[in-house]
């Protein structure tokens, strides 16, 4: 009886440890996905200013 008590804890310690390592790695993805979709944004953003300002030069 005490082995099926030892066994049922060590399992609970080793998914609360899982859980906690999908978390944390779903934070890494989560906050990588973002970063590469700022930089593209900013991309498009210099890229737009960049067409936009040599549009109103070349019209001058």
């Amino acid at each position: 009886m005490e082995e099926v008590i030892k066994h049922k804890e060590q399992m609970s310690a080793s998914n609360k440890l899982n859980l906690t390592s999908i978390g944390i790695g779903t934070i890494v993805l989560t906050t990588v996905y973002t970063a590469v979709l700022a930089s593209q944004l900013l991309a498009t953003k210099h890229k737009v200013d960049y067409l936009y300002y040599k549009e109103i030069t070349q019209n001058k």
